[in-house]
């Protein structure tokens, strides 16, 4: 336990350290591209400073350059840095809105790219999910990470993929790349105060072409992309 705390107050003092000077990248470079390098450089420090590394599988299927959805599994608050600093497409997650107004943490999200969705009301978030859709019209270098399952799973099991990654797909013709993620939970599950050294494996599979789909079949594009999940990620 004291451990445990030792390793957040560390990580805290990094995040703190990081986020001022990603604030004023946005302010030097407006693309936010120097933001997300210096992003990423902030995810590397969150998976060191605890011993955890980073094993990433499949780059040569995607293009560095090029703009996909990503969709991962969620079992674990290393996900993100993990994703964050295994790809190196200039990309932003899905957050709750709330944590935009969050001083400092959450200007430094904005800084770096992420979208932000309010999740209570349904409305909203497809409103949202529409300018999402036209900013990643409008920055053809940006991608997208959306975890599938919507939260992290408390078991570290698998859940129901939820439809909107693939709707934005079908509306956008953007394709979907799934990153299966392996070994997060064993590093850090939700319920258990405990960060263990461990490695995590990003399995990045070949991109899913939204061209094969279609609004009527959108439930069979979720189905397949769930397939590819439970033959790659190994439960613990």
């Amino acid at each position: 336990m004291i451990h445990y705390f030792f390793m957040i107050g560390i990580v805290s003092l990094w995040t703190a350290l990081a986020i001022p000077i990603v604030i004023l990248a946005k302010v030097i470079d407006l693309s936010g591209n120097l933001a997300h390098k210096l992003g990423r450089y902030w995810s590397l420090g969150v998976l060191k400073i605890p011993g955890v590394n980073i094993e990433v599988e499949g780059l040569d299927n995607i293009d560095e350059k090029s703009q996909y959805i990503f969709i991962s599994n969620h079992t674990s608050a290393f996900d993100i840095p993990a994703i964050y600093w295994g790809i190196k497409n200039k990309n932003g997650m899905l957050a709750k809105k709330q944590l935009k107004y969050v001083p400092f943490f959450g200007w430094a999200m904005w800084a770096a790219g992420h979208f932000f969705v309010d999740r209570k009301n349904h409305r909203k978030a497809l409103a949202v999910m529409d300018q999402v859709a036209q900013q990643l019209s409008d920055d053809p270098s940006h991608s997208l990470v959306i975890f599938a399952e919507g939260t992290r799973s408390m078991d570290g099991q698998l859940q129901n993929f939820k439809k909107g990654a693939f709707i934005l797909s079908l509306d956008t013709g953007i394709p979907i790349v799934p990153i299966v993620i392996n070994g997060a939970y064993k590093a850090k599950s939700k319920k258990k105060r405990r960060i263990v050294a461990t490695t995590i494996k990003l399995t990045v599979l070949p991109p899913m072409d939204p061209a094969d789909y279609s609004s009527e079949t959108r439930n069979d594009y979720v189905q397949d992309a769930k397939t590819l999940f439970d033959k790659h990620y190994i439960a613990p």
